[in-house]
């Protein structure tokens, strides 16, 4: 394996030992997909501060101040850290630049961590694909810790690959204590690093590794650490998993395959099984490509048993995206020159093009896939009276914009929270006849399961917007996957 990370290299499929290949030509179009991948990446930037907070970026800045959950230590500790060099309370630009930092480093990553394995343009392919995904813009414009979380796991996942097959022990450590730290920054890591400390030992049993590698300490220092992850992480991973369906509820496949199938795009998704075949054939591709596989396997096989949204294998994200990469790029196949060349990159740019028109209506008519909760508390409090009551949903996100000091939002004031638990207000309030102001998007009524009385709950609620309330705004965003729609109602005199 490559030392400078340069030289792509591939085993020879009939050798029974692991040989090396000569270092590959300089490719143009590795590097046009590369700039192209950075012009993207750039867009990260772009509107920050043009949406409105949702409810877990408020809740990002209200656990920052009180130093976050056990889940998350490395996430919060890092983006308090940046919010204390605000002057005051950041706002949403300030609030969101850490994750846009790391979305950029992720493709930046993303380049650097698979080249070795699959070459340079299966890996400049791979940073293309995952920069022109909308999934990955927004989750960069987020002041939430997945972009983090990817960052980590690529460079940890790159340390640990390249230390075991070139017989470094530093390499290794470095790669196992920065794979530690993506799974304290998001425990969604765990769909990773399991498949990253499995399979090594595949690859050790096949003897697909230079002989000299094997020999190595580094292969020792694995083992005590995936002993040790065994012992330790197996608890942690159950405390996980009961949280994760305490909160999440009941398994629903379908919802995980359409949902993922959605933010990878058709065409990704395809590729990226033309790819995993191709690469599970291949001994140097092999690890990355059945890493981003099993990860997979394992999440789909998690949401038979509980639920698991897409947001939870975004962390596998640039490891599909580079399998995607070589189904148009497969080691060892000459380069392109001329006609070839030209039909190579329209290809490419097909598979991309879903990813690149959802970023365009992403930028447009989408409002970056926010709901308009800014606007719709911004016309409540336009147009209250002093004894009227308001309950809306999110209510730590009317706080935030509300009170421009407030930063413990999980403690609201100037509104009440319209959820599950607390909709018997809505029963009580409307007892007294008092003029009372709702703040909803109707699909969160969806999630009202919580207590037994949950069903009947939601359909007294819904009656009286229908029966006792007119609509008096709507905020609404056309061409979503799901509806972020925010609507205003009064009750009638």
């Amino acid at each position: 394996m490559e030392l400078s990370g340069a030289v792509s290299q591939a085993l020879d499929p009939g050798a029974g030992k692991a040989t090396w290949r000569a270092p590959a030509p300089a490719d143009p179009l590795a590097r046009a997909f590369l700039l192209a991948a950075v012009a993207l990446g750039a867009l990260r930037f772009l509107g920050l501060a043009r949406w409105s907070l949702w409810l877990d970026e408020a809740l990002t800045l209200a656990d920052t101040a009180t130093g976050g959950t056990e889940a998350n230590p490395v996430g919060y500790w890092l983006f308090d850290l940046f919010y204390g060099l605000a002057d005051a309370r950041p706002d949403e630009f300030w609030l969101r630049l850490p994750a846009a930092v790391f979305g950029l480093t992720t493709i930046l990553a993303c380049a650097w961590a698979f080249r070795p394995f699959v070459g340079a343009r299966a890996a400049a392919l791979g940073a293309f694909f995952v920069a022109a995904s909308s999934w990955q813009l927004y989750w960069s414009q987020n002041a939430r810790f997945y972009t983090l979380a990817q960052t980590l796991g690529l460079l940890g996942g790159g340390w640990l690959l390249r230390g075991l097959l070139q017989g470094s022990v530093r390499r290794t450590v470095l790669g196992i204590a920065t794979l530690a730290l993506a799974a304290l920054t998001h425990p969604s890591a765990a769909f990773l690093i399991g498949p990253l400390l499995v399979l090594p030992w595949v690859v050790h049993w096949l003897e697909w590794l230079p002989p000299r590698s094997t020999r190595s300490k580094a292969w020792a220092v694995f083992g005590a650490v995936c002993l040790l992850f065994f012992v330790l992480g197996s608890g942690w991973a159950l405390k996980t998993w009961m949280q994760w369906e305490s909160r999440q509820g009941a398994g629903a496949f379908l919802h995980f395959a359409k949902t993922v199938g959605y933010w990878l795009t058709p065409t990704v998704a395809l590729a990226f099984v033309v790819g995993l075949a191709r690469g599970l054939g291949d001994r140097t591709a092999f690890l990355p490509v059945a890493a981003a596989g099993l990860g997979l396997g394992a999440a789909a096989l998690a949401s038979f048993f509980l639920r698991v949204s897409a947001q939870y294998v975004f962390v596998l994200q640039p490891w599909v995206a580079v399998c995607a990469g070589l189904a148009l790029a497969p080691p060892g196949a000459p380069l392109a020159e001329g006609a070839a060349r030209r039909r190579f990159a329209r290809l490419a740019l097909l598979v991309a093009l879903p990813g690149l028109i959802e970023t365009a209506l992403y930028f447009g008519v989408r409002n970056g896939d926010r709901p308009h909760w800014r606007e719709a508390y911004a016309y409540v409090f336009e147009h209250r009276g002093p004894q009227d009551l308001v309950l809306g949903m999110e209510a730590p996100v009317a706080e935030f914009y509300l009170d421009p000091e407030a930063r413990a939002l999980r403690t609201w004031t100037e509104t009440t929270w319209l959820d599950d638990f607390r909709s018997h207000l809505v029963l009580d309030a409307a007892r007294y006849g008092r003029r009372t102001w709702f703040v909803v998007n109707e699909t969160q009524l969806d999630d009202w399961t919580g207590r037994t009385e949950s069903r009947r709950d939601r359909a007294e609620v819904e009656r009286i917007l229908a029966e006792e309330c007119e609509r008096v705004a709507s905020f609404e965003i056309p061409l979503t996957p799901r509806d972020l729609d925010v609507h205003v109602y009064v009750t009638r005199p």
